[in-house]
């Protein structure tokens, strides 16, 4: 009897244990479905936010980083663009450029079904989400971080971002990020595929070849008619331009114009500078005057030769020469006198 009391307690036993096994995992399976149902509705609100916003990038506030990104997991990957309001016009930065080049790459993830419901593309703005810019560790600008999926985010303190899910300058080279380098950086932390991202071109629309068929003939008839004016047979006109191209040309217009050279800058004490004191480069206005020096001291040098034979009176053609000699020399001591000190270099004469 003592055995078989034995085993039915066993049996007993055992049968408790099976059934709460199964109430368990009853309890288990059910959770899922509960926190799927809340994963469902936070990306479908998401989308909806997606399909509002001018270029698929959501603006988020502190009130949309706790409710869609802080305090859980996520079934999906967040990109923030960080920007401030008051940088968009450095143009050292380039915020504007950036965040047109990221709406691009927003927009082409959301057309492919890989991206849609995974990735939702996210700014933050520094007055509004100063605490955010802490807690993301961005003490720079521009920057773009990936909230991965698995990312535990609490209430408050530093989030705790893996060095790959920064984008920085160092990996790309450049400092003007297209939007092919932010698909790399997709890529690389998400895993989803942009091939190309395409830029907007004029040459892509429908109106491009109506347009461009019309200028090229309002183009030919503005040359035609050009070409048989009568002002177009001056011959000071053209003497004119040619001393324009020219006068261009050696002050570096074109290089100033490429590489974005000032004017002038401020010193220390805020005067106004306009020359550079080494031989490192050269300021805009500081190679106007120097072209224009070039070009005065061609035209006494011209003049010498070619307009001072001509004048009838032997008393004007004397005056006019010594003119001429007297600011060519000027010139040509001056311009000596800015290379020297430029330089450092020293003329020597050895008669």
């Amino acid at each position: 009897m003592p055995r078989q009391s034995q085993a039915k307690t066993f049996i007993l036993a055992l049968l408790l244990l099976v059934g709460n096994g199964w109430v368990q995992l009853a309890q288990t399976l059910k959770e899922p479905s509960k926190r799927s149902d809340h994963d469902e509705r936070d990306i479908e609100e998401l989308q909806a936010l997606t399909k509002r916003s001018a270029d698929g990038v959501i603006h988020f506030n502190p009130q949309l980083f706790d409710q869609y990104a802080a305090g859980r997991r996520r079934p999906y990957s967040l990109i923030f663009f960080l920007t401030a309001a008051h940088l968009q016009d450095k143009s050292s930065l380039g915020l504007r450029a950036l965040r047109k080049q990221y709406g691009l790459l927003a927009k082409e993830v959301q057309k492919t079904k890989e991206g849609a419901g995974k990735v939702f593309f996210a700014e933050l703005e520094f007055k509004e989400s100063q605490a955010l810019f802490h807690r993301l560790n961005a003490n720079t600008l521009p920057w773009i971080v990936h909230v991965s999926p698995g990312l535990s985010i609490g209430a408050d303190g530093p989030l705790k971002i893996k060095h790959e899910d920064v984008m920085r300058h160092d990996n790309y080279g450049h400092h003007i990020w297209k939007a092919d380098d932010m698909a790399a950086f997709l890529l690389e932390t998400t895993g989803i595929k942009i091939d190309k991202v395409e830029q907007p071109s004029f040459m892509r629309s429908r109106l491009f070849p109506p347009v461009f068929v019309a200028a090229v003939l309002a183009m030919g008839f503005l040359a035609y008619n050009l070409y048989n004016a009568p002002f177009m047979k001056n011959l000071g006109l053209w003497v004119f331009g040619v001393l324009v191209i020219y006068w261009f040309s050696v002050s570096g217009g074109m290089h100033n114009i490429i590489r974005g050279v000032p004017m002038y800058y401020p010193d220390q004490s805020g005067q106004v500078k306009v020359f550079m004191p080494s031989n490192q480069g050269q300021l805009g206005a500081e190679g106007f005057i120097m072209g224009s020096m070039y070009l005065s001291f061609g035209l006494s040098v011209a003049a010498l030769t070619f307009a001072v034979p001509k004048l009838a009176s032997e008393s004007s053609r004397r005056y006019a020469a010594y003119a001429c000699i007297f600011s060519a020399a000027m010139l040509f001591r001056q311009i000596v006198s800015l290379y020297t000190w430029k330089t450092g270099y020293r003329w020597r004469t050895y008669f």
